[in-house]
Order: C-alpha cells, then structure tokens, then sequence
C-alpha cells in the first residue's frame, strides 16, 4: 500500500527533500511548500465522515485566514476506488498555525472518529 502512496504523490508533485526535526517549512527549499501526506484507513462506512473532516479542517484554517489547505487523494487498485482507505495531502502556509480551539477539536474528533493514520509523511512540495 505504501508503494502505491508514494507513487500517487509522486504523480501529485515532484519529490522533495524530508524536513525531519525542523520547524515546519525550515528546511524546504525555495519554491517549495512544507507538506504532510497521511494515509489513512477509513472505518467501515465512515468514508463521508472523513470527508466531513477534511471540509471542516480546511474551514477552520479559512476562517483564521490561513492559507494552509488539505486535499483528499482517493486510492485507485485494480482500476477501482478503495473505500476502505485515502490519503490526505496538507500544504501548509508560510505563517504560524493558528491557535487551537473548539472547532480545530471538533475537526479532529472527526479524524479520529472515522480513521486511523497508517502512515505519516512529512517534506516538501513544490508549490501549485
């Protein structure tokens, strides 16, 4: 599943450099963006609360007038969608995260509520 993850990203955007144990975009080059991509496993029936999730998550990022966005990346095998796991792709903003409060809590009980990461990314990506 991994190879597949990568390959998707790969196709999203050109491979960067990892930013292991920096502040978050530190270490990315010029004309890149500091990103995180989450594959994640969707519980059964929970796809539209993920996705609820990741609406909210972008929302509250909008509302506190950062540019930081998250994208969901369906998982195609064998020429199907997967439903039972997606991949999320978070470009973060060049400013710092805003303060967390109830509706950053509410997002992530989403997350937690339908999900469970499996694997975690951290690097950078060219700028879209």
């Amino acid at each position: 599943m991994m190879k597949r993850l990568i390959a998707g990203v790969a196709l999203f955007a050109a491979t960067g450099a990892l930013a292991q144990g920096a502040a978050p975009g530190a270490a990315c080059p010029a004309g890149t963006r500091y990103a995180t991509v989450r594959h994640s496993l969707i519980m059964p029936g929970k796809l539209a609360v993920f996705e609820k999730a990741v609406a909210a998550h972008n929302a509250w990022y909008a509302g506190k007038k950062n540019a930081t966005t998250t994208r969901v990346m369906r998982l195609v095998e064998k020429g199907a969608l997967v439903e039972s796991e997606a991949a999320t792709i978070t470009l973060y903003a060049d400013a710092p995260m805003p303060e967390r409060d109830a509706a950053f809590q509410a997002f992530t009980a989403l997350y937690r509520d339908s999900t469970t990461i499996k694997d975690e990314l951290r690097g950078c990506l060219p700028a879209l």
